[in-house]
């Protein structure tokens, strides 16, 4: 009876350094869900996935364990059901070949055996902890519908083999050994081709990013320009109304107020590129009869790119206008509070509105690296002004900043920080 308990105590100990090491490894490709019991689940799965021996003509051991190891993954995993059904053919393929060829070709015992699978899965860990793709990746679907039909061939070599095996001939074969050697080495070119869609994703993005925000700094700079040739204009008119005898004075003043060029700049804070956003912002408000109110204690200029600054002054106004835009005019109301000061950068943007609960979640799905607080936009050009909290994100990321989306009473509330310092 002793002997029976330590044998089962041997067995839950080992099968758990498995699972949690091939726990590990799926928790860098997937986002596991914040529970303790659907985290247990995962671990077990993929403990008895490391443990499970595998021989060739059994059917009795690799289709339940492969049933179960996928059904916990899509259960305990967030992200699209193509990712995550990738993700896990891809480790049930790779772990399956390594046993199979362990139980079926080593010379060893049945103990170096399992110490070999414990090596082997926390192998597994670590070459996708140093290789693989960062934590937060994410792969649009036609990637990922890729490497789900690239997945798909190791994967039928391993259960073709196991499946349909003859039993007297199972276990000595070299065709077979090759076979299942050639699915083993898949796996190292799955997360290669991983890890290169991830940059090239994730350089496209930064690329198409980068070039908006150029853009959008561009325009502000000569809408600015625009209106200092204005006042330079509007000199001169005064200068020229001053000369005019009295009785045409008020009337060239009257054809003056009524051009809608006539517009006029303002000083909010002590860093230029704020105030030529701000003033462009501040001209649109007026235009759409929304109540704008401004507060930027910034004494000097940032040490930001002025694209940067463009990117998260510019896109904050420009998502409460469009929001309070579709409110009644006697709601239509925006607040921007800007303060610098021991190094942080701290900006509230605060508009009238709510934000739809169905939304939120959409907006989670489709950017995994902004908080669950983001709206969708509702704009009908969803492709190019669907970036604007990304855009912010990814400005802020230089400067290790954050920002929060969230419902105060009958108002939206943007909030950024960010450590005003100059990227690296």
């Amino acid at each position: 009876m002793r002997k029976n308990a330590e044998l089962l105590f041997l067995t839950i100990a080992w099968l758990s350094v498995m699972g949690i090491c091939l726990f590990m490894a799926v928790g860098r490709l997937l986002k596991v869900k914040n529970s303790k019991f659907l985290r247990m689940i995962l671990v077990t799965a993929c403990g008895f996935l490391g443990g499970m021996v595998i021989y060739l003509a059994d059917w009795g051991n690799i289709v339940p364990t492969f049933v179960f190891f996928i059904a916990a993954i899509m259960i305990c995993c967030e992200g699209s059901v193509i990712k995550r059904l990738t993700v896990g053919l891809m480790t049930a393929s790779t772990v399956f070949s390594f046993n199979a060829l362990v139980d079926n070709w080593s010379p060893f015992y049945q103990m170096y055996q399992i110490v070999i699978k414990i090596f082997f899965c926390a192998g597994l860990w670590i070459l996708i902890r140093k290789l693989g793709p960062d934590r937060d990746f994410e792969l649009a679907p036609s990637m990922w519908r890729l490497l789900f039909i690239l997945t798909l061939p190791p994967l039928g070599v391993v259960f073709s083999l196991v499946l349909l095996s003859d039993y007297d001939t199972a276990g000595i074969s070299v065709q077979y050994l090759f076979l299942l050697l050639l699915s083993l080495s898949a796996f190292a070119g799955l997360l290669w081709t991983m890890v290169v869609l991830a940059r090239q994703q994730k350089l496209e993005e930064e690329a198409l990013l980068a070039e908006q925000n150029r853009r959008y700094y561009e325009a502000m700079e000569n809408q600015h320009f625009e209106i200092r040739r204005l006042k330079h204009d509007m000199t001169n008119h005064l200068q020229t109304a001053l000369a005019l005898p009295d009785d045409q004075r008020e009337g060239y003043l009257r054809e003056l107020l009524e051009q809608t060029g006539a517009s006029r700049t303002l000083k909010y804070c002590g860093d230029t590129t704020v105030n030529i956003i701000l003033s462009a912002k501040a001209a649109l408000m007026e235009q759409n009869h929304i109540d704008f109110h401004v507060s930027a204690d910034i004494s000097e200029p940032l040490p930001m790119e002025k694209t940067d600054i463009s990117a998260v002054f510019g896109n904050a106004l420009d998502n409460a206008l469009e929001a309070v835009k579709k409110l009644p005019e006697s709601q239509r109301r925006v607040s921007l509070e800007a303060r610098q000061g021991k190094g942080i950068l701290a900006v509230s943007v605060r508009n009238q509105g709510r934000l739809p609960d169905s939304e939120k979640e959409e907006r989670r799905k489709q950017n995994p690296g902004i908080r669950q607080f983001f709206t969708s936009t509702t704009k009908c050009d969803t492709k190019n002004h669907g970036l604007g909290l990304p855009s912010i994100q990814a400005a802020l990321k230089k400067y290790d900043g954050m920002l929060e989306l969230r419902q105060e009473g009958e108002e939206v509330c943007l909030l950024i920080c960010c450590y005003i310092r100059r990227p690296l």
